[in-house]
């Protein structure tokens, strides 16, 4: 395991000291682009920021290897001590793990399908139907949250518009509510 990590990381040295020398031949042809990218680098808050994301990149990187290294690692220490029946069993419990995995995403996707064409043929937003589980989801409760959906949004939408279609009391020029003109006295 340790001589194929150290194959591993030689590969990818020689791989960054090929690239490195492909990026020296394209600056010595001098396009633009590098040139261009030279030159922003320049200013040191660029080249800050940059090394930042990129040091960013590279911890990012090397801790997702890492991580699948110790699951290889552990999963190779599991089967090792393992005889063969239980080797056997573990791999047929991992294939049934992942078959039955793969079932419930494609039944998901399915529920997820018959869920848009409902609703849109019910004119409903299908935005909405971001807030379903269809992994949890059943076929047979499809049509009820559904509609339940449709009736939540369908009274807030109403009570919204009626709600900027309210009218305050009109005030009249002469500053009394409701549009009643003063009395005025008569002098005759």
């Amino acid at each position: 395991m340790e001589d194929e990590n150290k194959n591993n990381a030689m590969a990818g040295a020689q791989n960054v000291e090929m690239a490195g020398a492909e990026n020296n031949q394209a600056q010595g042809q001098g396009t633009t682009q590098t040139n261009g990218f030279d030159e922003f680098l320049k200013d040191s808050k660029n080249q800050a920021e940059f090394d930042r994301r990129v040091q960013k990149a590279i911890e990012t990187a090397k801790a997702n290897w890492q991580e699948v290294m110790d699951n290889e690692k552990s999963e190779a220490e599991k089967l090792a001590k393992m005889n063969k029946e239980q080797k056997l069993e573990y791999q047929a419990q991992k294939a049934e793990k992942e078959k039955s995995d793969a079932l419930a995403e494609l039944n998901a996707y399915k529920l997820k399908e018959q869920a848009l064409e409902i609703a849109s043929d019910k004119g409903l937003d299908v935005s909405l139907l971001n807030y379903f589980n269809f992994s949890t989801a059943k076929a047979d409760e499809l049509n009820t949250k559904i509609d339940e959906i449709s009736s939540a949004f369908n009274k807030a939408v109403e009570r919204a518009v009626n709600e900027r279609l309210k009218e305050d009391t009109p005030v009249s020029k002469n500053g009394t509510p409701g549009g009643q003109p003063k009395e005025v006295p008569t002098f005759f």
